[in-house]
Formats: structure tokens, sequence, C-alpha cells
């Protein structure tokens, strides 16, 4: 079946001589621990250095410890057993009394980085305070992540899921078969506008409308440059907006079909169908589960649970999808993974001209 393969990534102890690796293999280290306290911990030590300004006061130069202390308006004393711990954990190198970041750090957590993760770090504070897991198992209960956001929220959740998109972005908008002459595309649900922007950078000729509950422009500037002209951000509910008949030659739906449950869908590609001209195509972008779901991955189990607790439904099946296509008047195209997020993937359909 078309791309119903498992992912490889998974979060694993990794042990570091012989004796842990023997260990391991015969079953005593005690992995919940390692799965919970200290991957618990692991991950606040980065958020809470990404949101004290850590990784970005050493950009420039290395610092000691009351220097840094001192740019990110912090203690000394626990500021050193952060730094500390980020060197134990290879987030930055020391050089006597200074410290500095580390390539991985350079690379993913300096906000400087046209590769920076620094705002998707960020994002897990929001994650955090939606992963109630229990009330979600007891009484099938969930927290419609969306609705509760403040003003502040949205900005960093735009800016979070910009930093997700920035990394597969550039490869969707080159390997999606834009019909020659394109002129409109709708993004569903891509507050950011990143995608929109990276089609209308490729076709000089494509003009973008941005359509979510919350758009990224009153946060952020548009970029300044010609493409930038040609995205316009639309506060809409997709869920219930009418799309005019063969008013688009692109419609992209990035990570969106997982909040919603399967009538939605349907009838959200159903509308989107309408909306495309003879011979547009759907780009739908999205995290996919295994079919049957026992044969789901690590990640792919993990993050059907979480968008079960904040949206109340989880991720789907290529096959649900294109079969959601199909009912729309869509031919389904191969799905493509993405090189860089390999659990990502691009299904595309085209209407038929």
């Amino acid at each position: 079946m078309f791309g119903e393969t498992k992912t490889c990534v998974r979060l694993a102890a990794v042990p570091q001589n012989l004796a842990e690796s023997l260990a391991l293999a015969a079953g005593i280290v005690p992995t919940p621990l390692l799965d919970t306290f200290v991957a618990l911990l692991l991950a606040k030590t980065i958020i809470a250095a990404a949101s004290l300004g850590i990784f970005h006061a050493l950009e420039s130069e290395p610092l000691t410890i009351r220097q840094i202390a001192k740019r990110c308006n912090t203690a000394p004393r626990p500021t050193a057993k952060l730094v500390l711990a980020l060197v134990a954990c290879k987030y930055l190198r020391r050089r006597g009394a200074s410290f500095f970041l580390a390539p991985a750090a350079r690379r993913w957590l300096s906000p400087a980085s046209p590769h920076s993760l620094h705002w998707a770090v960020l994002h897990r504070q929001l994650d955090l305070r939606f992963m109630d897991f229990e009330e979600y198992v007891r009484h099938d209960k969930f927290r419609d992540f969306h609705s509760t956001l403040t003003s502040d929220d949205w900005a960093l959740y735009h800016r979070g899921q910009a930093d997700h998109a920035r990394q597969i972005v550039d490869e969707i908008a080159a390997r999606a078969p834009v019909p020659r002459g394109a002129t409109d595309l709708l993004d569903l649900g891509g507050g950011h506008g990143l995608y929109a922007l990276a089609f209308c950078r490729r076709h000089p000729r494509l003009h973008a409308r941005v359509l979510d509950l919350r758009v990224a422009d009153a946060h952020q500037p548009p970029p300044f440059d010609d493409a930038g002209r040609r995205v316009r951000f639309e506060r809409q509910d997709i869920r219930c907006l009418s799309l005019p008949p063969a008013s688009a030659d692109v419609i992209v739906l990035a990570n969106v079909v997982h909040h919603f449950a399967s009538p939605a869908n349907r009838d959200l590609l159903h509308r989107s169908g309408v909306a495309l001209r003879p011979g547009g195509i759907m780009v739908l972008v999205d995290m996919f589960r295994s079919s049957p779901i026992d044969r789901a991955g690590q990640l792919e189990g993990l993050l059907d649970l979480y968008f079960g607790a904040v949206s109340g439904v989880g991720l789907w099946s290529l096959k649900k999808v294109r079969a959601w296509m199909v009912a729309a008047g869509l031919a389904p195209l191969p799905p493509v993974s993405m090189r860089r997020l390999p659990f990502w993937k691009m299904q595309i359909a085209r209407k038929e001209a």
C-alpha cells in the first residue's frame, strides 16, 4: 500500500559503553525511568534555556557564567547549573571559564540560524498545557486546543508551526506539480503563511490567500518582496467556509486533517474539490498513521494520542485520506515522504481537466 511504512525515528536509551549495552540487552536497565524522568528533565532544560535566551546570548561569542547571566538577566548561581546541564547534554561546550554553542545548538537552537527551531521549542510550552491524557482516556474529553488560545498563545503557536514548516516547505513547493499558468492558491488552515509564500516565490504568477482562525500577519511583519506582496491573510473558519467553485488552481491543507473528525474532513475536501479548477491540485501535508494502527511506530502512536487529547481525533491513515480525495472527485497521486522529516508525507490529488 502507498506510503504505509514505519518511520525509523525513535527516542531511546543510548548506551555509552559495553556494560550499558549488555545491561540494556538483558532488560535489567529501568528504561521507564529514562523514558519519563530523564526525558522530561532534558525537555524542560532545553525549553528553559530557549525561553531565558541562553542560546541567543551565545550566538556571537563565548561567554562566562556571569556574562551569560548578565545578558539573560538571570541569577549567576542557578545560571551555572543550567549551563552545565546543557554542557552535559551536548548542547553547549566549555573552553576554560567560557561556554559556547555546540554545533547542534548553533544549527537548531540559535534564533539567528536559518534552520532555527527556537520557536518550535517554545511551542512545547503550549503542548504541555494540553497533555491531560488521564482526563482524555477516562472520560473521552479533549481540550479543543485552538479555541482556548489567547492572542499571545496564537503568536507563539504560529511561530512554532512556522519553524516546523520551514524544515520541509521548500521541498514541498519544489515537488508539487503546480499546473502551468496557475494564478490562485488557497492555503486552508496555514495561518503562518510559509506554505503560501514558498509557492508564490517559486511561481511568479501565483497569488495566495491564507485562511485560518487566526493569522500570523498581526504578529509578524510580512516579507518585503514581490512574493510576500502576493500573499493575503484572512481570518476564516475553514470548517464552514463557502469556497467559490473553480476559484483556485492550488489548495494547500498542511497539518489540518488530524484536528478534524471524518465527516468534517470529508466535507472540507469536497468543498475544496469543487473550488479547484480543472487540472488543479490539492496538496495535503500531514503525519499519517499506519493501517492497522497496531503497526504504528513510537512517534505515530504518541502523536495519535496527543492529537486525540487536544482535538478529539488523531492521525489518519493515507488510505482514509485518499478515499476522501476520490469522493471529492479528485485523483490521488502516489504519496511523497519528506526527505528531512520522513514521518511527514505530501499527498497530492489532481482534478481532472
